[in-house]
C-alpha cells in the first residue's frame, strides 16, 4: 500500500472518531483562529457558489450555506459524506482527488470559489488536484488553501519539502494508525499553484491569540 493509500485507509479508520471531535469543538486551534479565518476569507468575496474539496463532515460547507452560499462537496470518505448531507443543504459527492481531476463525478461549476480546508496531505493527489481546478472555476473566481504554516517546520530544523511522519497526537487515544503526509515548504507552494495555473497569489497567517505564533497560512490566488 502507498503513502497516498495510507492516508486514505487511516481517514476511513477515524472517520468516526473525527465527526465526534470536531462536533464537540475539540481542536483547540480552530476553536482561537483558524475555522474563522477561512470563513471570512471566503465571505470577504461575497461569493455565490462554493465548491469544498475535502469538505470532510461537513462543518465549512454548513458555516457558507447558512451566510446564502450554494455550496458542493467532495470527500473520499463516505462516512464523512453522509455527515455533511445529513446537516448541510448542498450537493456532497463521494469522490477522491484523482475523479475530481479526471472530471468523473457529478460536480458541475463553474464555481466562484474553491476552498480547500487542511485537506491536501498527499503528493501527486494534490498536484493534479490542482492542476485541474482551473476549470471548476468561473472567470475570476478564487482558490482558497489552509494548510499548517510551514515555518513551524524550521522549529523542527526540517525545512525541506518531502514525507513527513504524521500522527493524531491532542486528539485522543481513540484515533489509531497515523500516516505520512507530505510537507511543502511556503515557496514549493506558490512555486505549485503557479504551475497550475493560478496567479495573483497571495498568503494571510491566522496567529494564535495568546503565544502570537501563526498557527496556518491561507493561500489566495485566481485563474
Amino acid at each position: 500500500m502507498n503513502k497516498e493509500q495510507d492516508i486514505i485507509r487511516s481517514w476511513q479508520v477515524n472517520a468516526g472518531n473525527w465527526i465526534q471531535i470536531i462536533e464537540a469543538g475539540g481542536i483547540q486551534s480552530r476553536k482561537l483562529a483558524t475555522n474563522k479565518a477561512i470563513i471570512e476569507a471566503v465571505c470577504a468575496d461575497e461569493p455565490a457558489s462554493v465548491l469544498d474539496i475535502g469538505c470532510g463532515e461537513g462543518w465549512l460547507a454548513k458555516e457558507l450555506a447558512d451566510r446564502g452560499m450554494t455550496v458542493s462537496g467532495a470527500d473520499i470518505i463516505p462516512e464523512l459524506i453522509e455527515n455533511a448531507k445529513e446537516k448541510v443543504n448542498g450537493h456532497f459527492v463521494v469522490a477522491s482527488y484523482e475523479d475530481i481531476a479526471a472530471h468523473t463525478t457529478s460536480i458541475s461549476g463553474p464555481f466562484d470559489v474553491i476552498v480547500i480546508n487542511f485537506a491536501l496531505i498527499g503528493k501527486e493527489s494534490t498536484e493534479n488536484l490542482l492542476a485541474s481546478l482551473p476549470h471548476y472555476l468561473s472567470p475570476g473566481g478564487k482558490l482558497f488553501i489552509q494548510t499548517l504554516h510551514p515555518h513551524y517546520r524550521k522549529q523542527m530544523d526540517d525545512y525541506a519539502s518531502g514525507w513527513k511522519t504524521g500522527s493524531w497526537d491532542g486528539l485522543g487515544d481513540q484515533f489509531t494508525q497515523p500516516y505520512q503526509w507530505y510537507f511543502r515548504t511556503l515557496e514549493d507552494w506558490l512555486e505549485l499553484l503557479n504551475h497550475s495555473g493560478f496567479s495573483r497569489i497571495s498568503f494571510s497567517e491566522p496567529i494564535h491569540p495568546q503565544t502570537r505564533q501563526p498557527l496556518s497560512v491561507i493561500l489566495r490566488c485566481r485563474v
